[in-house]
């Protein structure tokens, strides 16, 4: 049965190979981050913690990021694969559990907290915040915003990866452009108000409690930089290009947010941080007062662009995902790794479309969409910090086994990623956050332990199939 299913799997044609250069990869990543929308919802949650020291933690958040991008980077290099933290963790831990329950468990990522959470339930509550009438007068506009978002990422994904990556490419470039124009503006009217102390405690009086607990929050800041790796498979020369491509977004994806954060401080005061992170959408307000109409309409076109752009990121890498376990003949049919006429996983797309779509309807429903979009997010966001975990600790034990690890490449940094990962796992447990947010943290702890029983069972009944998972890779 298992040697039928393979040659089942070999017949069916593969994913259109070398379509996606050094930049069109990177701007998956740099799609996935969605950084102008960061910077106008993501900020306010930061500064309600840090006040103004929120450049400092937006700083120290891209520094400790950035021992998980030099994990992922190392990983490129030796890994090029549709299931990417799959693959990781069954190379790096030589077992098939972890590769089931750790790496695919960073679908949830790109499904759940990725594309639903963040992409198209964050575009729809941004258009509330915005324009808060809209509640009142077109309560429904959210599940319209669904189902129209849903259908048009689809169509992309469906013609393939290059337009995606394009389009992905000419928004996030403009986005980080128009960030760093503006900001360098503000920082120029802000005159003798700029400061270095928003890079030190003292804007929250040496309270550095307050600055790690922000950190928690603020390490997401940068946590879709990682993933082009899920289009590996459709890359020119993938372990030459992916490496080069996640440094190329992660640099981008620094300057502007850290600037821009600096610019927003220094702009609206450093003593009012605080009074910043109680306004409804308090990026607009700032651009509202120094700049005109044209450029505040232009800022509100490209957040919803961004977060366009972030749905196709995720939603791609999730689509692969689905592909590459079809493909190995774990959990979704093999139909499921059948490839369209455009060398996209058609199946595997339609389906992403479906479970994205079907979760903001029906998180929506009960909570609303700005609840659903945090809640969705704080689900995935645990199998964020627990792939790349794991993803550290494997890099650690393969470079170890293989007898050549650099001290500070593959054992320091991944040690300090492993850290700020197994910190950001504890507190966001216990204590738990307030309901309903609490469900959303015992629901990932739950599905965990559903992902480690059903591994069990499949292994009982496919052990040939089990052993094999994750070994694909170009």
């Amino acid at each position: 049965m298992d040697e039928k299913k393979k040659l089942e799997n070999e017949a069916q044609p593969s994913l259109k190979k070398d379509v996606l250069g050094t930049w069109l990869v990177a701007s998956y990543g740099i799609a996935a981050n969605a950084p102008i929308a960061v910077a106008t919802l993501y900020f306010v949650g930061i500064a309600g913690i840090a006040g103004g020291a929120m450049p400092l933690v937006v700083l120290l958040s891209y520094l400790i990021y950035a021992t998980t991008l030099i994990v992922i980077y190392e990983w490129s290099k030796d890994v090029a694969s549709s299931y990417g933290y799959v693959a990781i963790m069954k190379k790096g831990l030589n077992s098939s559990l972890a590769a089931f329950t750790v790496g695919y468990g960073y679908i949830y990522q790109y499904l759940v907290a990725g594309t639903a959470g963040f992409g198209i339930l964050g575009l729809a509550s941004f258009l509330y915040l915005i324009s808060p009438s809209i509640a009142s007068t077109m309560p429904w506009l959210w599940a319209l915003i669904t189902v129209i978002l849903t259908l048009e990422v689809t169509l992309v994904m469906w013609l393939g990866v290059k337009p995606g990556g394009l389009l992905n490419l000419v928004i996030g470039l403009f986005s980080i452009g128009f960030l760093v124009v503006t900001s360098i503006s503000l920082i120029a009217v802000a005159g003798s108000h700029n400061t270095v102390s928003v890079f030190t405690a003292s804007p929250v009086n040496n309270n550095w409690v307050l600055i790690l607990v922000s950190m928690i929050f603020a390490i997401t800041t940068f946590g879709g930089a990682t993933t082009p790796i899920g289009v590996a498979e459709e890359a020119k020369v993938p372990k030459r290009t992916m490496p080069r491509a996640l440094l190329l977004g992660f640099g981008l994806l620094g300057v502007g947010l850290i600037l821009n954060s600096y610019a927003q401080t220094v702009i609206y005061g450093v003593s009012n941080m605080f009074n910043y992170a109680s306004l409804p959408d308090p990026m607009v307000i700032i651009y509202s007062k120094y700049f005109s109409p044209v450029i505040v309409d232009l800022l509100i076109v490209l957040v919803a662009f961004m977060f366009n752009s972030s749905i196709i990121s995720f939603a791609t890498s999730g689509s692969r995902m689905i592909y590459g376990m079809a493909r190995d003949g774990i959990l979704y049919p093999s139909n499921f790794s059948k490839v369209n006429r455009h060398g996209a996983p058609g199946n595997a797309i339609i389906l992403t479309g479906v479970i994205a779509g079907a979760l903001c309807l029906l998180t929506g429903y009960l909570l609303g969409p700005l609840e659903a979009s945090i809640f969705l997010i704080t689900f995935g966001s645990f199998y964020v910090s627990l792939g790349h975990l794991f993803a550290a600790l494997a890099l650690i034990r393969r470079k170890v086994k293989l007898g050549r690890p650099d001290i500070a490449k593959h054992v320091l940094i991944p040690i300090i990623s492993m850290g700020a990962y197994v910190a950001t796992i504890y507190f966001g447990t216990y204590p738990a956050p307030a309901f309903p947010l609490n469900i959303a943290v015992y629901s990932a702890w739950a599905v965990l332990a559903v992902h480690v029983v059903v591994y069990y069972l499949m292994k009982r009944r496919y052990p040939e199939r089990l052993s094999k998972f994750g070994d694909h890779s170009l």
